[in-house]
């Protein structure tokens, strides 16, 4: 348990941890992962959190190809992420086929109408009949091929797209199996004397299958509660939906109340929300690819999602580029720019050479106060606080907390262990000059608690240029 405190009064054992104008934060485990709610209907696919790569089979995983129009925010998203968790709201029943000529009952993986565009074709080689090839088809493309005896008909594994269940010469089902990484594991049997009056070939269509979509809402709770990320997105869904607020509200309660310091990254429009939060970036444009592909503001969300969930606390991404960008789309002049940068917004520029960068790093925090002061606008200043607090939760609760005596020796080990990792991050340019005098751990109001203090000064990138040339 953990989250910020106010007096000391927290009933449940756990971290406690201000970050203010001279903060403690820390690293986290899940750098490169980032969430992404889905907001495309997809007909396919497990409900809840899927997990992506760009070398995932996206038409087994998804029931279509990345390449498909409606994947943008998923494309962009992939662009700068190491992983993406696509949460999916696809239910409904799942298509079947079952034959009383066959040995075996073929349901779709998941449920949705495109189970319905399952085929399985069995056949029989002309110079062998008990070799049977059986094939799986989606749409018109075969996507698994076994080959199988009429008396080994139990064999015959589940697969990407479809899941097998072998049953007896009864009719009975021998078992209902789940398939596992190596495909279902099948009760030995001899196989179905049927196989051998098979026609020559004979092809079988899944029917049945439903998509009853679950609100994404639903599911994101949970998601945000027990996934593991950094980053979360609502990239894809119109600049206008109120699913960017609701995305705001809950990584706020998150980062304040259980002290899990991650960030959301929403699209912008004129007149939008205000976030006014650090750990809200908000994007407001898009930009063009070199084929003249156009990505709006929604889509271009998700590449800044991704590539702000793989930075560390050592980077910055002010003037980084946009892979494969040309231009921007809309184009934002200098009092544009900088009307947008002062409000707090992610802006792609257009530079020269046909090249897009980030224009500055920065989120949505633009009330600034003593406890949050200019430098909380600055995301790499965040993701240093925040891999502070991160790594100095963990610290506590897997190596002391129940397990050291709150006592002058146990205090100092606990120092010992901050200094350590801070004297770490000092060296290697996250953190300057940390001196372990900045660092005090204290008795608490309570027999069981610490009051720790901590001052640090996070580093910041290069970012301007003021130079003056004498000439003699």
């Amino acid at each position: 348990m953990g989250g910020t405190w106010t007096t000391q009064n927290k009933r449940r054992p756990g971290a406690y941890i201000n970050v203010k104008g001279a903060p403690q934060p820390k690293p986290d485990t899940s750098i490169g992962r980032t969430l992404l709610l889905n907001h495309v209907q997809l007909d396919w696919g497990a409900k809840g959190v899927i997990e992506l790569d760009t070398n995932s089979d996206f038409k087994a995983l998804l029931g279509s190809p990345l390449t498909d129009a409606r994947f943008g925010a998923l494309r962009e998203t992939l662009k700068g992420a190491l992983t993406v968790l696509l949460l999916n709201n696809n239910d409904g029943k799942k298509a079947t086929v079952t034959d009383e000529g066959l040995p075996w009952t073929f349901t779709a993986k998941y449920p949705g109408v495109k189970g319905n565009s399952l085929h399985v074709s069995v056949e029989k080689d002309p110079n062998d009949e008990t070799r049977i090839t059986v094939s799986t088809i989606y749409g018109t493309e075969i996507v698994d091929q076994q080959v199988v005896r009429t008396t080994t008909a139990s064999s015959l594994k589940s697969n990407e797209y479809i899941n097998v269940t072998f049953t007896d010469d009864g009719k009975e089902v021998v078992g209902q199996v789940e398939p596992t990484e190596g495909g279902a594991d099948f009760t030995a049997a001899p196989g179905k004397p049927e196989l051998e009056a098979l026609a020559v070939s004979t092809t079988y269509n899944l029917a049945g299958g439903t998509t009853e979509t679950v609100p994404v809402t639903d599911l994101l709770n949970d998601a945000l509660e027990t996934e593991q990320f950094n980053v979360a997105t609502s990239a894809g869904f119109e600049p206008k939906d109120n699913i960017h607020q609701l995305l705001a509200t809950a990584i706020q309660r998150l980062r304040e109340d259980e002290g899990y310091k991650v960030r959301a990254v929403v699209p912008n429009y004129e007149g939008g929300a205000t976030y006014d939060y650090e750990g809200v970036s908000v994007v407001a444009n898009g930009v063009v690819l070199a084929d003249g592909t156009k990505v709006d503001t929604t889509s271009a969300t998700g590449y800044f999602a991704g590539a702000s969930s793989a930075a560390d606390a050592h980077t910055s991404l002010t003037y980084s580029g946009y892979p494969g960008a040309t231009s921007v789309y809309p184009k934002l002049n200098n009092e544009q720019t900088i009307r947008g940068l002062n409000e707090g917004w992610i802006i792609f520029t257009a530079k020269r050479g046909d090249r897009v960068v980030i224009e500055q790093d920065i989120n949505s925090l633009t009330s600034f106060t003593e406890d949050k002061p200019k430098q909380f606008g600055k995301n790499r200043i965040i993701r240093t606080l925040d891999t502070i607090v991160t790594n100095t939760e963990e610290a506590f609760e897997n190596t002391f907390l129940g397990r050291v005596n709150n006592d002058p020796t146990g205090r100092d080990l606990f120092k010992a262990n901050r200094v350590a990792y801070l004297q770490n991050l000092s060296e290697i340019g996250v953190i300057a000059d940390f001196d372990p005098a900045d660092l005090t751990v204290d008795p608490g109001d309570d027999k069981d608690a610490i009051l720790v203090t901590l001052a640090v000064t996070p580093i910041d990138s290069m970012e301007k240029l003021y130079m003056t040339i004498i000439v003699h």
